[in-house]
């Protein structure tokens, strides 16, 4: 019996293999390694603030615009449309805290690379997004106002949840030494889906209306317009590499499930090879 039970002591906390070490070791070593100027230009980053630029906008839009969107299209009174935008604030602050303790929570309970946990998360707050804002359209033409109010609470906590996030995620991808410049030049980002994004509804908006579009109709075309942006979003996030192999190869390479899809080669070994050809 005793015998048994060391056994199966031992069964349950064995370490993990030396080729699981190995890996983690050598990620970890390479991500220490990389240049600030070397993770600016990666692919990776540039699909990263795609990916945020999308996942923040309508969010920011829905911020400053709730409260007339209550009024002007529901017919709400000034309070009850302070109320909502007051309630608001609270799903904000709890995606923040939610979705980045929902990434930590994935990745040790399925024993999975971090930054892949923090994308999987993005996964879900980018889809929730597009479900959200394509159904808009539906509850404003029906005057669907509970649904619509239920809608944003969920939306405004996966605009919270990818801003809580996005530091963890950059953090894991290119390391805790560049982790302040690139989390600085990310929120470039946000503030251009706030500027950009703010001053280019408002315009789409007010051509709308005076064209002779009716307000509904005038929300709608510029929530559709906002879903266009989010589904590249969500194709700017799948082209984001977390697998090390892919990453830290020469050349460019992306793999799904394992099995590479795209492998290109760096200019160093197509100079290479082509030498190789001409002098054998």
């Amino acid at each position: 019996d005793a015998e048994q039970s060391s056994s199966k002591y031992c069964y349950e906390v064995a370490p993990a293999s030396e080729h699981d070490i190995d890996l983690i070791i050598s990620t970890n070593a390479q991500v220490r390694k990389l240049r600030l100027i070397d993770a600016i230009k990666s692919p990776d980053f540039f699909c990263m603030y795609l990916m945020f630029f999308a996942n923040q906008l309508y969010g920011l839009v829905v911020l400053s615009k709730l409260s007339n969107m209550c009024t002007d299209i529901f017919g709400r009174t000034g309070d009850e449309a302070a109320s909502i935008v007051s309630i608001n604030g609270v799903f904000n602050c709890f995606g923040r805290l939610f979705f980045s303790l929902a990434s930590d929570v994935v990745a040790r309970t399925f024993d999975i690379e971090h930054a892949f946990a923090r994308k999987c998360v993005f996964y879900t707050t980018m889809t929730l997004q597009a479900i959200i804002v394509g159904t808009t359209p539906m509850l404003i033409r029906n005057n669907e106002y509970t649904a619509f109010v239920i809608e944003i609470f969920m939306l405004t906590s996966s605009y919270g949840g990818g801003f809580g996030t996005i530091p963890a995620f950059l953090t894991d991808m290119f390391g805790a030494y560049n982790i302040g410049a690139m989390h600085g030049l990310i929120l470039t980002a946000w503030s251009l889906g706030g500027v950009v994004g703010g001053i280019t509804f408002n315009n789409a908006y007010s051509s709308q209306i005076e064209a002779g579009v009716s307000i509904r109709e005038a929300y709608i075309s510029t929530v559709n317009d906002i879903f266009i942006i989010i589904l590249v979003g969500l194709v700017a996030l799948f082209l984001v590499r977390t697998n090390p192999m892919d990453r830290f190869a020469s050349g460019y390479h992306f793999s799904i499930f394992g099995r590479k899809v795209i492998s290109i080669k760096s200019k160093a070994e197509l100079v290479k090879k082509e030498s190789e050809l001409q002098f054998p």
